[in-house]
């Protein structure tokens, strides 16, 4: 059952399935008339993937199911979700070095922004990208045409990852952020190492840059559908009508997944990330994680 605030009054519901708390809207307005919205600022709750469950002040994580309460005044959200669910997928996606803190003191500003950019929100006015020119996978992929054949990574993968050549050993640079990567090892994968030095590139983290993907790229492996209306859980979860797929619809509409129709091959709506071959056991927000960083 979920309560549900209406009218001065908690309202007892059996529909907590069909609520998507993966909305930071939908978990901010969960603690509306609330308690607990008077000792902590609903808003950091929220941020933090918490929504309230109308019990006392418990409130639950959207995304690992965690619950928390005994909630005191100055209380940081972020870092009580860290403490008891250290791998909780949404905490380590959104905030994989803690809550931001300034001079060891809770900084809201800095937590504000990094949320804002680990979801796709426009809260960094810079202009990007910082080298226009490159903003075409093709463009990227012919600065590679004197790549030293003793380097690991191949080409086409950096050019995909948003990376150009330098023309210089095996060092590239990144069309949007600028950062710049070189000493590659076998092991290395040109998006894990894309996020790990440069975690805040916006076209790591999935916004829209201006990127121009190589013909018959990406764009065009969704079947023509657009990824645009595919913006809410309930489209998504359509999408999966009259499909069988190993992963619960749910489970994947609600990691911002939809199908594309093509067997078990599914589209993330907002980075437009693909993954197929899935396997029963797999966790959808793992799997995003794992491959499309932030």
């Amino acid at each position: 059952f979920y309560f549900i605030f209406h009218n001065g009054q908690y309202l007892e519901s059996d529909n907590a399935g069909s609520l998507d708390f993966s909305s930071l809207l939908s978990r901010q307005l969960s603690f509306n008339g609330s308690h607990l919205a008077e000792q902590v600022p609903p808003e950091r709750l929220a941020r933090a993937g918490l929504y309230f469950t109308g019990k006392g002040d418990k409130v639950q994580c959207f995304s690992c199911g965690k619950t928390l309460d005994n909630w005191s005044r100055g209380d940081v959200p972020v870092e009580r979700h860290k403490e008891v669910s250290p791998k909780c997928t949404f905490i380590r996606c959104v905030y994989p070095n803690g809550s931001p803190a300034q001079n060891k003191e809770y900084n809201e500003e800095a937590e504000r922004i990094e949320y804002g950019l680990r979801i796709g929100e426009v809260v960094d006015e810079t202009t990007y990208p910082k080298v226009p020119h490159m903003r075409s996978e093709e463009a990227r992929l012919q600065t590679f045409a004197q790549w030293p054949s003793s380097c690991p990574m191949r080409p086409s993968d950096l050019a995909r990852a948003g990376f150009f050549s330098l023309r210089k050993d095996d060092h590239v640079q990144c069309f949007c952020c600028a950062g710049m990567i070189g000493a590659w090892e076998p092991e290395d994968d040109a998006w894990g190492e894309h996020e790990k030095h440069y975690p805040n590139c916006l076209f790591i983290l999935g916004h829209d840059v201006g990127n121009i993907p190589l013909q018959g790229g990406s764009q065009e492996e969704d079947g023509g559908r657009r990824a645009v209306y595919m913006g809410t859980f309930e489209q998504r979860l359509q999408s999966f009508q009259g499909i069988s797929h190993p992963i619960s619809p749910e489970r994947l509409a609600q990691a911002g997944f939809y199908s594309t129709g093509k067997g078990d091959r599914v589209l993330c709506f907002s980075c437009r990330g693909g993954l197929k071959g899935w396997e029963p056991e797999e966790d959808p927000w793992e799997e995003h994680a794992k491959h499309f960083p932030g």
